[in-house]
């Protein structure tokens, strides 16, 4: 589905939840120290969420000193300037002495319009109810949102963020409140996103501290585009991640710069993947699931009833990176919500040897722009890891995917590939686990990543050597393997392995 876009400018690393103390940003696994909250309480559901309210146990020109790192922590006088039915908006007095008080008054009620009407339901229909297995801290179950100039004191990349410590009694510097920091000085729509997306924070780690980043970020920025401010998200960080591919997805970049966005932009479009094609509840339920990462991906499978796995999954979402064709096999191969593909493929040439670097769950786009009948690919085989292969044809038989995922040990994996009339092929090739990964983290660059030098090579018609130590079992199975393949992807082509 087509969106318009705008032309914003933005820096994504705004929206990190992490620590600060004088670095750019501290390990995930220092999140929550200071902690002494059990988080292996059942979790609890809320019925009739939307509905709760409560009567203002605050009043408007209320004022409170606030804990806030800037990036020392330090206390930070803020007014109260707009009482939601879910919200309180407090601005920091220095901010409201630079904009003016009328300025400042109507940019909260404009913020807390919005989280009202927007922001608080569109958030509990994909994450659940703020309070979480933590209850309520503070008793009001209002969301204090904290105007603060972080940029000015901090610098760009500190748009927003949150502190699950605020909601514990024995940390020295919470406010004892549910709570999220955003800029003071942004426009009032970039404000409204930040909110949304560390409001979802809020409520994610109010259950489950510790997940996955490609999990949780991406449905904090999902989050923005269901409560349909998309293209703040859509034309930034995915804009980045169309020239990335290769990054991991389950491990989040988190050094300032293009790689950074790209991850967030991948993220967001491996969780908008899910909303997608599962719904809402299934993105729901991953924040309840006390498994973490792609573990709790295959639990909600489970679940819900879906005969998939995690790397079944993760193949058809990069097959729908790269095709965006909700057409072709029941819509398993687009997005409904965005219109996205990846811009960096790589030309397909034949008897031309090419190298590619694969790292763990990215994934390389090859594409043949003369397209052959008869075409054999060659590989080098990255045993111990699997190799992930979607192959994708178009011919005068439509659309035929077909997805394998390789673990034997030999030198090559080798495809032959023949169809008629062929005017469109994408070779997506992916380094995997041969099952479902339980590893998942931050890293700072990628060579920190799980790796390997793969090349490639294309022949026209069947190249494919007879030597059995050198070709892929599959090979040698062929029409097991091809009525295989006829009744998982409705194959229509002659595809030899």
């Amino acid at each position: 589905m087509d969106k318009s876009t705008h032309s914003i400018l933005l820096i994504f690393i705004v929206l990190t939840h992490f620590l600060f103390n004088g670095s750019l940003v501290m390990p995930e696994d220092n999140l929550s120290q200071n902690l002494s909250i059990d988080f292996q309480n059942n979790l609890v559901q809320y019925e009739n969420e939307v509905q709760i309210k409560a009567v203002s146990n605050e009043s408007f020109g209320e004022q409170h000193l606030f804990w806030i790192p800037l990036p020392d922590w330090i206390q930070m006088r803020a007014t109260l300037l707009a009482v939601g039915n879910y919200c309180y908006v407090y601005m920091a007095n220095e901010t409201i002495d630079l904009l003016g008080e009328n300025n400042s008054i109507s940019k909260c009620n404009s913020i807390r319009d919005a989280f009202d009407d927007d922001v608080y339901p569109k958030a509990i229909e994909v994450a659940g109810h703020p309070n979480g297995i933590l209850g309520d801290i503070d008793g009001d179950p209002h969301v204090t949102i904290f105007l603060a100039p972080t940029v000015r004191y901090m610098g760009t990349g500190y748009l927003g963020f949150m502190y699950l410590e605020n909601e514990d009694p024995g940390f020295p510097y919470t406010n004892l409140r549910e709570m999220v920091y955003c800029d003071s000085e942004k426009n009032v729509y970039e404000t409204i996103c930040i909110t949304i997306h560390e409001f979802n924070h809020l409520i994610w780690y109010n259950n489950d501290w510790n997940d996955a980043d490609f999990i949780n970020e991406g449905l904090a920025n999902y989050a923005i585009d269901y409560a349909e401010y998309y293209f703040w998200v859509t034309t930034a960080v995915t804009n980045a991640f169309t020239y990335y591919p290769e990054i991991s997805l389950l491990y989040f970049n988190r050094f300032y710069g293009s790689l950074w966005d790209a991850s967030y932009g991948q993220a967001y479009l491996f969780v908008t993947y899910l909303a997608n094609r599962f719904g809402n509840n299934f993105t729901k339920e991953l924040v309840f699931i006390p498994e973490d990462g792609t573990v709790a991906i295959d639990v909600a499978l489970d679940r819900f009833g879906y005969n998939l796995t995690f790397n079944d999954l993760y193949l058809d979402w990069i097959t729908a990176c790269v095709l965006d064709n909700s057409d072709i096999y029941e819509g398993i191969y687009g997005f409904e919500s965005v219109s996205y593909t990846i811009q960096a493929q790589t030309a397909i040439l034949f008897d031309f040897e090419m190298t590619r670097t694969h790292y763990f769950y990215g994934f390389d786009v090859k594409r043949m722009y003369v397209p052959r009948d008869s075409f054999t690919f060659k590989i080098d085989n990255p045993y111990p890891y699997a190799l992930g292969v979607s192959l994708v044809i178009k011919d005068d038989n439509n659309w035929t995917v077909t997805q394998t995922i390789y673990h034997e040990d030999t030198d090559k994996i080798q495809i032959y590939v023949e169809g008629i009339n062929i005017n469109n092929v994408y070779v997506i090739t992916s380094l995997m686990s041969p099952d479902t990964p339980t590893g998942f983290g931050d890293v700072f660059s990628l060579d920190e990543l799980i790796s390997s030098e793969l090349t490639y090579n294309f022949f026209e018609g069947n190249a494919v050597t007879d030597e059995v130590e050198n070709t892929s079992p599959y090979f040698l199975f062929i029409p097991m393997l091809a009525s295989l393949l006829i009744v998982k992807k409705r194959k229509k082509l002659s595809i030899t392995e």
